[in-house]
């Protein structure tokens, strides 16, 4: 019966960590967290302060929902080496389903945290019309 109980207990604890470390908001701020989780926890933090230098470069964008699954981390490269790293993030805005934005962050190293100061859009936002992508504006 104790042995039993103790392959119970012991199921139990580990289907709740298994739960627990699968949460990436629990996971952000603690030893378990990646340099993804840390990298999302930032861009959710900061995300009015994102919104509004999307509309300070595109004033007719008032809001911008973002996809968060969308997270993603390049290397851009000269050619013979890596220059320095591209975090994108996509979404879309003024909530009207058929447009696209995509705000970047540049990063010395794809595991650095980002920077306001190294915030750009390396694709202007654009608008979906039969299948084409059209600059909003």
């Amino acid at each position: 019966m104790k042995k039993k109980l103790a392959i119970i207990g012991t199921v139990t604890l580990l289907g709740v960590g298994a739960v627990a470390l699968s949460n990436q908001e629990w996971r952000a701020n603690t030893i378990f967290a990646t340099a993804r989780d840390k990298q999302l926890a930032w861009l959710k933090e900061h995300e009015k302060q994102i919104v509004a230098w999307v509309h300070s470069e595109y004033p007719k964008i008032e809001t911008v929902q973002f996809d968060w699954n969308t997270l993603e981390v390049v290397p851009v490269s000269n050619g013979v080496s890596i220059s320095y790293y591209n975090l994108s993030i996509r979404g879309k805005f003024n909530n009207i389903p058929e447009t696209r934005i995509t705000v970047d962050f540049r990063l010395k190293e794809g595991n650095d945290i980002p920077d306001m100061k190294h915030i750009l859009t390396n694709n202007k936002p654009g608008i979906l019309k039969n299948g084409t992508l059209y600059n909003y504006e």
